[in-house]
């Protein structure tokens, strides 16, 4: 290759003209590559194997046509009165959780000693307007091999949620991500929180409402789907007024209460998805919202604007 050319500036004694830049731009777009990818597979980290209600073709849980759910509660959304008494709070109270561990004995008796607090704390709401309330059910288990469902049958493809088929709660610990929460048991006992939102739910007549509303409109249709949505927002709301109650009662720290808080804004429909969750902003949003006003009729979400629900 021939040197470069000379070139002179005025007053100037003749130079070499400095070799061109070499270009980087292959480089410069492998690292976009790589940080694309990254942010994509880091978003359905999070997002998945945590609440896999309604999130795949192959498996029903929450809304699958569950016998029997209707006979509970009184069979209203909006005007349930578990949302239209304005005074329902859930009081601070102290749980002595158990340590948190990825062992399944361990993580049984985690769950089981959160599930003794949620009672504690959504029972008298009930006695308050006349309803009975009975706790669910807990099946926890070290991953979905063997487990048959009367809301999954057979498939071992699901997640923690709750099937009001048998009033129960599933938490497989192979499927809550450990690897990348850790030791932020905070967020595992959000995830059981919002699952117990949805026996709330159940227990009120509001989830057996949708059920029998999601039928009559197709589970998938634009209109099954928003009743989807608003069904899970309002379970992100009672999430957020069970950790209120808790660190009100001393058993959660305010640091904890950021780490739930955040990895609320990082779940939701992403693009694709079948919209039945609602955005990540409106997830966080319903969860703030529970966790700051700790009111059941601030989660009704039954009677919000479209735009809240989307």
């Amino acid at each position: 290759m021939p040197p470069p050319a000379a070139y002179t500036q005025p007053g100037m004694p003749a130079q070499q003209r400095p070799a061109p830049p070499r270009r980087r731009r292959w480089g410069t777009l492998v690292v976009i590559l790589i940080l694309l990818v990254s942010t994509v597979v880091l978003r359905t980290a999070i997002r998945t194997g945590l609440s896999a209600l309604g999130s795949g073709d192959k498996v029903q849980t929450t809304y699958s046509n569950d016998p029997g759910s209707e006979n509970a509660g009184v069979a209203k959304t909006s005007d349930n009165p578990l949302v239209t008494d304005d005074s329902l709070t859930l009081i601070p109270e102290r749980c002595n959780y158990s340590p948190w561990g990825t062992d399944v004995e361990v993580a049984r008796k985690f769950f089981e000693t959160a599930a003794s607090c949620l009672a504690d704390a959504w029972k008298p709401l009930f006695d308050d307007i006349k309803l009975p309330f009975e706790p669910p059910k807990l099946n926890v288990s070290a991953t979905t091999s063997g487990i048959t469902t009367l809301c999954t049958g057979n498939s071992s493809n699901f997640a923690a949620f709750y099937c009001s088929a048998d009033k129960t709660i599933y938490m497989p610990v192979s499927q809550l991500q450990t690897d990348i929460y850790k030791n932020n048991w905070v967020v595992y006992l959000s995830v059981f929180a919002h699952e117990y939102g949805h026996h709330v739910q159940a227990e009120s007549g509001i989830l057996g409402k949708v059920h029998q509303q999601r039928r009559d409109a197709g589970a998938r249709s634009d209109t099954g789907l928003e009743l989807s949505r608003r069904t899970e927002l309002q379970a992100n709301c009672f999430d957020g007024m069970f950790l209120s109650s808790s660190n009100n009662g001393g058993s959660l720290s305010n640091a904890q209460i950021g780490v739930a808080r955040n990895d609320m804004y990082h779940r939701g429909d992403a693009p694709g998805d079948m919209r039945d969750h609602g955005t990540s902003q409106n997830g966080g949003g319903w969860f703030e919202l529970g966790y700051d006003r700790n009111r059941t009729a601030q989660c009704n979400t039954f009677a919000a604007a479209v735009s809240k629900v989307n």
